[in-house]
C-alpha cells in the first residue's frame, strides 16, 4: 500500500471529488457558502425598517440618516471531527458488494477503496449535522450545541410573533380552520417584518395530511409547475416532495421525509417535526459559514472539510478523520416563520 495514499493533498482531492448527499433544507434556504481562516466569524443579523426619506428645504443642509439596521454578533462555529480506525492489514480479500468471482484488486487498490468508503460515510455524517443545524435554525431560530466538552446555544433572534401555535378552532385538523387564510396572513407577516414575502413552506408529515384534507385547499392547490425557483422538481433529493403552489405561484409547498438519530437519546427523529411548518424566503440573506480548521497540519488552509490521517503505535492502528467548523446562519431571520398548525 503506497504511503502517499494518506497524504493530505491526496485525501483532500478525494474529498473534493465526492458529492455529499443532497440536503433539501440547506439547498433551499442556505445556498451561499462562506469559508474563513478565523476561529470566530462575525454574523450580521439584519433588522431593517421601512423608513421614509425626510423632507427638507433645498436651502438647508441634508438630513443625516442612519444606515440600515443590523446587529453584529461573533460566534465560534461548532467543531466537528468524526474519525474511523483504518486497519489495512486486515482488509478483506473481497469488499462488501463484490461477488466471489470479482477480482478484488491489489492491496493498494482495496485500501484506496476502503479509504474512499470511510470518507464517504464520515462526510455523510458531517453533512447530516449541517442539515440538522439548518432545521434547528428554521425551527425557532436557535441552534443548541451539545457534545464532548461543549455546551452552547446560538440564538439568531427569531421574533416571538414568528413562532406561531394555532389553538382550538384554528388547528388544521378542525373543520373550522382556514389554512389558506392562515398562509396568506403568515406571508404578510414575513413581508412586513423583513420586506421579503415567504415563497417556500416545508410541511411536516402530519401537517401534510391535515392540509390536503381541506376541501378548499384541494381546489386552490396548483401542482402543475415544472420548476420551483432554482430547484427543478424532477431533481428534488430523496425525501422531498413537491405538493404544489398557491396564490398564482407566490408560494411553493413541499413535504420532506428525512430523519436523524439524536445522540441525546439514541432515537430517530424527523428533520421537520411532524406537527410543524417552516416558512421562509429563498431571497433572504443566509449562508453556511465555515470557520478555521484548528489543526497544526492544516496551517492557514481555508476549507469546508479537512481530512487527516495518523498512526498510533500501541495498539497499532491507523486513523482517518474529517474536520469541519460549520455554522448555518439565517442573517435575515425575520424572513422566516415556524408554525405549529396541529397538535
Amino acid at each position: 500500500m503506497a504511503a502517499s495514499l494518506f497524504e493530505t493533498r491526496r485525501m483532500l482531492r478525494m474529498l473534493e471529488q465526492m458529492l455529499p448527499p443532497r440536503t433539501f433544507l440547506l439547498d433551499t434556504f442556505f445556498r451561499d457558502i462562506e469559508t474563513s481562516n478565523e476561529e470566530s466569524v462575525d454574523i450580521d443579523i439584519y433588522k431593517g425598517k421601512r423608513r421614509l426619506a425626510p423632507f427638507v428645504s433645498p436651502k438647508l443642509a441634508g438630513v443625516p440618516v442612519e444606515r440600515r439596521g443590523f446587529t453584529t454578533r461573533t460566534y465560534k462555529p461548532p467543531y466537528i471531527k468524526p474519525k474511523m480506525v483504518f486497519d489495512a492489514a486486515h482488509l478483506p480479500d473481497r469488499m462488501p458488494g463484490q461477488t466471489i468471482y470479482t477480482d478484488a484488486g491489489s492491496p493498494a487498490m482495496r485500501a484506496a477503496e476502503q479509504l474512499r468508503k470511510d470518507f464517504a460515510e464520515m462526510l455523510d455524517m458531517v453533512t447530516r449535522r449541517e442539515e440538522w443545524m439548518a432545521a434547528q435554525a428554521l425551527n425557532g431560530g436557535v441552534i443548541t450545541v451539545v457534545g464532548e466538552g461543549v455546551s452552547d446555544s446560538i440564538d439568531f433572534g427569531m421574533k416571538s410573533s414568528h413562532k406561531i401555535t394555532l389553538t382550538s378552532g384554528d388547528r388544521w385538523t378542525e373543520s373550522t380552520s382556514d389554512p389558506l387564510a392562515d398562509i396568506r396572513a403568515w406571508r404578510r407577516l414575513g413581508a412586513q417584518s423583513s420586506g421579503l414575502s415567504p415563497n417556500v413552506a416545508v410541511l411536516g408529515s402530519g401537517v401534510i395530511d391535515a392540509f390536503l384534507a381541506n376541501a378548499e385547499v384541494k381546489d386552490q392547490l396548483d401542482s402543475r409547475r415544472a420548476d420551483i425557483g432554482q430547484i427543478a422538481v424532477q431533481e428534488l433529493p430523496d425525501g422531498a416532495t413537491y405538493l404544489g403552489s398557491l396564490f398564482g405561484g407566490a408560494i411553493d409547498l413541499f413535504g420532506y421525509d428525512e430523519w436523524y438519530v439524536d445522540p441525546a437519546d439514541d432515537t430517530e427523529k424527523p428533520m421537520v417535526p411532524v406537527n410543524k411548518v417552516f416558512m421562509g424566503s429563498t431571497r433572504a440573506r443566509t449562508a453556511r459559514h465555515y470557520g478555521m480548521i484548528r489543526d497544526v497540519e492544516a496551517g492557514d488552509a481555508v476549507a469546508r472539510y479537512f481530512p487527516k490521517s495518523w498512526v498510533d503505535n500501541d495498539p497499532s492502528a491507523r486513523w482517518t478523520m474529517i474536520q469541519s467548523a460549520p455554522l448555518v446562519v439565517p442573517h435575515q431571520i425575520d424572513a422566516f416563520l415556524q408554525i405549529q398548525p396541529i397538535t
